[in-house]
């Protein structure tokens, strides 16, 4: 049973539990970032394109500035999902092995899920996902923008990442749970491809696994570790990258050569206000907080560019839709939230939303992020949104059967996380909490909830709730074809509405454009040797969305291009 998961998040509370959820939501607040109100509409830089204002000049380091030089094979830099298993593979595979993090300690491996296909754990329950619908699915997702080769090497190579992964975890007794058990008749196909890790409470499992890879890696005499070693830029000699320059612990400069290559995965650029403000603007003015690592702040991203990469041309967030603010707190603020809001899984439930004016906008059983892109044509004020239930929730949950991190109801092949009993333990005394903080109004009306709310047109509230029960009675929905079973009728008090409910972004999905070999392209068009790209910077995998219905895709994806680009490097240092 795993509560702490899930727990009422709200003030002090949230910004120490957040901190744990790692890539699914893990929160540490920049408390001096700066405002973003008032940010131009857009979601492009309004610079040369060639030298965003975020950018900056690349630092001037020298070898006479450094205090220690030193020598390996591969340079991993980035302690997250990608580096841990890029690094992990490198080192067992006899390369001489360094994985350098700017932070104490690794962000570590998300927990939750990791998305793969044809995995030992999937045909053991006969799971078989036909990859040839995946890819054209996902190209509907991209509207044919995605790296065909990039998302190919996730379909074919993931389920042995995650089986790797999962021996590793076995030896150190952990257990890897596949969530097979899907409902049918949705209209976004709903993948069973979710690997989540179980082994005790939420809090303590990532920092388990964390050590379970420190120790892999440096039980190796080739694997090695630096902590609180920063890289300042990238080294390029005659077009290729030798080596890059770093700070160690003490904010000295050092120098780290490279006989085969750096692997950039430092996670994206979530938590640069500068940087997201300025290239996602739309969807941060959606934002009620940040929800993502602290050091995540674009330094991978920045250091190819110097040296003429490119960034995705459109850009991209994994956002949930599960943060809620109270009447006084501002969204579109995400940085200077600073642990004033409630994260609430209940949210991602389909339940009727409602925009400020009582108005229905969108079929609420589609993908997470879905309902940001809908409010976001709402005036830059306008843009939450209000969710809406009555006394028999916990019959509606139950029929809904949402499937990954959303899931609140245990069953056979659920979502590892979920337990029996989770909403009559957790669910109901959370909401109630909810409540009492002034996060989720209740009333005994739907006239009363109105006015708790401060919908601005109560009477389009009343009609669109009417509307509600008619859509359930017919077993239909003509106004935005959600699916007949996730549906739910009005009529029992009390009834329940969240006051201000917004986003929260974990990471960004737009990262620089690359081969189908993970090679960044230079000014020239052609791969920059010496360097690979992985994790959340790399690009070419997500047009403005994020296909969340496959559980633990971008995970999975972090996870298979770390350990593909070792191998990769392996190989090319064999027939060298």
């Amino acid at each position: 049973m795993d509560i702490s998961r899930r727990t009422f998040l709200t003030g002090t509370l949230a910004t120490g539990v957040l901190a744990t959820i790692g890539e699914l939501a893990g929160a540490k607040h920049a408390s001096a970032s700066p405002s973003t109100q008032g940010v131009q509409e857009g979601n492009h830089d309004s610079a040369d394109a060639s030298k965003p204002s975020w950018l900056g000049d690349e630092p001037a380091v020298s070898d006479a500035d450094c205090v220690e030089t030193i020598d390996c094979d591969v340079c991993v830099v980035g302690a997250g999902t990608s580096g841990y298993f890029a690094a992990g593979t490198a080192a067992e595979q006899g390369l001489d092995t360094l994985l350098i993090e700017k932070g104490a300690e690794g962000d570590g491996v998300r927990s939750s899920a990791l998305g793969a296909i044809d995995s030992t754990a999937q045909k053991e329950q006969n799971v078989h996902i036909d990859k040839a619908q995946f890819l054209n699915d996902f190209n509907r997702y991209t509207n044919g923008h995605q790296n065909t080769e990039l998302v190919r090497s996730w379909l074919d190579n993931s389920g042995e990442a995650i089986d790797w992964y999962t021996n590793i975890l076995a030896q150190n007794g952990i257990d890897v749970q596949l969530e097979w058990n899907m409902p049918e008749g949705t209209f976004y196909t709903e993948y069973p491809t979710g690997h989540g890790t179980n082994g005790g409470d939420y809090t303590e499992r990532e920092p388990k696994v964390k050590a379970i890879l420190d120790n892999y890696i440096t039980s190796f005499p080739n694997g090695h570790e630096r902590f609180l070693t920063s890289m300042t830029k990238l080294i390029s000699e005659n077009g290729k990258v030798v080596g890059l320059y770093a700070t160690n612990k003490d904010n000295q400069p050092i120098r780290i050569n490279t006989r085969q290559a750096v692997i950039i995965a430092t996670g994206g650029y979530s938590n640069n206000p500068e940087m997201y403000s300025a290239r996602q603007s739309n969807r941060m003015s959606c934002l009620g907080a940040y929800g993502g690592f602290q050091g995540v702040q674009g330094d991978g991203i920045k250091s190819l560019m110097w040296l003429g990469a490119q960034m995705d041309p459109i850009p991209t967030s994994m956002s949930f839709n599960r943060c809620l603010l109270t009447p006084d707190r501002t969204v579109g603020d995400p940085y200077n939230a600073n642990g004033d809001f409630g994260y609430w899984f209940f949210s991602s439930q389909p339940f009727l939303r409602v925009n400020n004016q009582g108005r229905r906008f969108h079929n609420e059983s589609a993908p997470y992020d879905y309902v940001l892109s809908a409010i976001g044509r709402e005036p830059a004020d306008q843009r939450y949104w209000h969710q809406i239930w009555d006394a028999n929730w916990k019959d509606d949950v139950n029929r809904f059967h949402t499937v990954g991190c959303s899931t609140l109801v245990y069953r056979d092949g659920a979502d590892h996380d979920a337990f029996p009993g989770e909403l009559d333990l957790m669910v109901e005394p959370e909401m109630e909490e909810f409540v009492d903080a002034g996060f989720i109004a209740k009333a005994d009306t739907l006239e009363e909830l109105a006015d708790k709310l401060g919908i601005t047109d109560k009477q389009q509230f009343l009609d669109t709730c009417a509307r509600q029960n008619e859509n359930f009675d017919a077993q239909n929905d003509p106004d935005f074809g959600k699916e007949p079973f996730r549906l739910s009728a009005l009529r029992q008090p009390p009834f329940y509405g969240t006051v201000k409910n917004t986003g929260l972004t974990l990471c960004t999905l737009d990262g620089i454009r690359t081969n189908g070999q993970y090679q960044p392209y230079g000014p020239d068009g052609a791969p920059i040797e010496g360097v690979y790209v992985v994790g959340n910077d790399c690009g070419g995998m997500y047009n403005g969305t994020y296909m969340n219905l496959a559980a633990g895709l971008n995970a999975g994806r972090c996870a298979t291009g770390g350990r593909q680009v070792a191998k990769m490097i392996v190989q090319n240092a064999q027939q060298a």
